[in-house]
């Protein structure tokens, strides 16, 4: 056979169901994730799995809400911002995609490297609301992401951090009635 080939085909053929017989697939139920709710005094709320261990920060005197979500289980963290608008927000690099948080119009901005991260935010009543992830465990944050992003809601702000005057400032006044 000088010059020539031979092929091979090769056919998947479809399963043959003779009458009688009947085809049983086995789906396996995910368990469902209990969920918890965030009300944050900084005006929004959320909810997120249980199982997660939140750190509010609230050493963190320059942001109006740092809420940090995690799971010893599952490298990576999601971490909730509420702080002055900046000229950083929406911030450059990265895929920016138009979206909503909240009802309202938002950026989700998805970051490549140097790791793997996603910012998803939105301008409200003078603030800039941030929910900000590292994908170390791509799979499991990213659902995290979409449930947190789906449930998030404004709310009354319960704080005068917004007006820019402190709680503790706020109550320090006295009412002088004359």
């Amino acid at each position: 056979m000088a010059g020539g080939g031979i092929f091979y085909f090769y056919q998947k053929k479809s399963p043959v169901i003779t009458p009688g017989e009947s085809v049983h697939s086995t789906v396996t139920p995910t368990p469902a994730v209990e969920l918890t709710t965030w009300t944050d005094p900084a005006g929004f709320s959320f909810q997120y799995p249980k199982d997660l261990s939140v750190n509010k920060h609230e050493d963190d005197n320059d942001n109006y809400a740092h809420v940090e979500l995690t799971n010893k289980e599952h490298p990576g963290t999601i971490i909730v911002w509420a702080s002055d608008v900046s000229s950083a927000w929406p911030p450059k690099g990265g895929t920016s995609i138009d979206t909503t948080l909240g009802g309202i119009a938002a950026k989700k901005i998805l970051i490549s490297t140097p790791s793997a991260k996603f910012i998803v935010g939105a301008v409200s009543e003078g603030l800039v609301f941030k929910i900000e992830g590292t994908l170390t465990d791509k799979a499991y944050w990213q659902t995290v992401e979409e449930g947190i992003v789906q449930t998030f809601t404004f709310t009354p702000d319960t704080s005068t951090a917004a007006s820019g005057q402190s709680a503790a400032s706020a109550a320090d006044e006295e009412e002088v009635v004359q």
